[in-house]
């Protein structure tokens, strides 16, 4: 069930969205006056519009807005895009989920109550050093530095694309307490941190939380966000009051 409010789930409120937009694009386009009357682009823009701020309204994550803005667009003018453009367009999603394939782990962004409420828990735990394996654009790490300024916030990620834009939003955030490290979460020692943030997959859960026991400081947390570990019950689960319904798995590290 999980998997497929992940997964399955979003893609179809993108075709409800989609749906519903043409749906009354259609409806408006008769009643227009004769000079109102505009291209086919325009009529596909304003009902990608339509479509995005109906996602918006049932919560799809940020990263869907452009596909609903110009999905219908595409649609339209798919032949008449030069080849090059598929060629950069799959070069961008390559570079964006470096990850997807390899280690079975897709791009999952973090909304902004998830980050407040991590930042909570370091806060009331006292932690002065946090992680986020598999950092993707940024979010957490921008969001717990600015929450908590006394702790320091390392982002850890591979993906080339989400590496450059999240080094580019922490610059721009002026967050002294921010680093973005372009490294593996595997060859990153957890020693070094007392809170550590994932929001992977459930694949490799059981591998990293075996890292977590061999290299984490007894009384430190692993926080996993929507996976569990198998066979392993958390210390805490943290209910967030999101769209997702957000679960924070914490586990804390035993000596």
């Amino acid at each position: 069930m999980l998997m497929f409010r992940r997964h399955l789930l979003p893609w179809l409120k993108v075709l409800l969205c989609q749906g519903l937009a043409l749906a009354i694009v259609l409806a408006l386009l008769p009643m227009l006056p004769e000079g109102w009357r505009f291209g086919p682009g325009w009529v596909l823009l304003f009902e990608g519009a339509l479509a995005a701020l109906f996602g918006l309204v049932l919560r799809l994550p940020r990263i869907f807005l452009p596909i609903q803005l110009f999905l219908p667009l595409l649609v339209l003018y798919s032949d008449a895009l030069p080849g090059w453009a598929y060629l950069v367009a799959f070069l961008l999603c390559l570079l964006l989920y470096w990850n997807s394939a390899t280690e079975q782990v897709p791009l999952y962004l973090t909304n902004g109550r998830t980050a407040a409420a991590l930042a909570a828990l370091a806060r009331e735990r006292g932690a002065r050093s946090l992680a986020d394996l598999g950092s993707g654009l940024g979010d957490v790490v921008v969001r717990v530095a600015r929450a908590c300024p006394d702790v320091a916030v390392a982002g850890i990620e591979t993906a080339p694309l989400a590496f450059a834009l999240s080094r580019l939003r922490v610059a721009l955030a002026r967050a002294g307490n921010a680093r973005i490290h372009y490294r593996s979460l595997w060859d990153e020692d957890l020693a070094a941190y007392d809170l550590v943030y994932c929001f992977l997959s459930p694949v490799p859960m059981p591998k990293l939380y075996e890292k977590a026991l061999r290299e984490m400081r007894p009384g430190t947390l692993l926080v996993s966000n929507s996976f569990i570990v198998p066979d392993v019950a958390p210390e805490r689960v943290i209910e967030v009051e999101d769209g997702r319904r957000t679960r924070l798995h914490v586990y804390r590290m035993r000596g």
